[in-house]
């Protein structure tokens, strides 16, 4: 039986356009510490979902992670913006604590 990780990666392979599936692939791999694998995967679920919210703070933590805190403010005050524009007050409000930690 494959492993969630395998079957993950299978279906982003395949080409599946389900943010759901890249968003468990990076979360997957950011769990088992392969952040440099995982950033990608969140660069690329941000890129083409951009109002995918619940991206953006672990996408940060990962770029915190790999020493890229400059790079994480930008993606976080990117994610409050999409906040903004979807009404999400309580995302928003996270993804601001974020920021005031990483900033």
């Amino acid at each position: 039986m494959p492993s969630r990780l395998e079957t993950l990666r299978a279906l982003v392979a395949q080409g599946t356009i389900d943010p759901f599936a890249h968003y468990g692939l990076a979360m997957e791999l950011r769990t088992q510490g392969q952040l440099q694998e995982a950033w990608p995967v969140f660069e690329a679920l941000l890129h083409s979902h951009p109002d995918y919210i619940a991206a953006y703070a672990p996408a940060a933590d990962t770029l915190v992670s790999l020493g890229r805190n400059q790079e994480a403010q930008d993606l976080l005050r990117r994610g409050i913006e999409q906040c903004e524009r979807k009404g999400q007050s309580h995302a928003r409000d996270q993804l601001r604590a974020a920021l005031a930690v990483v900033g």
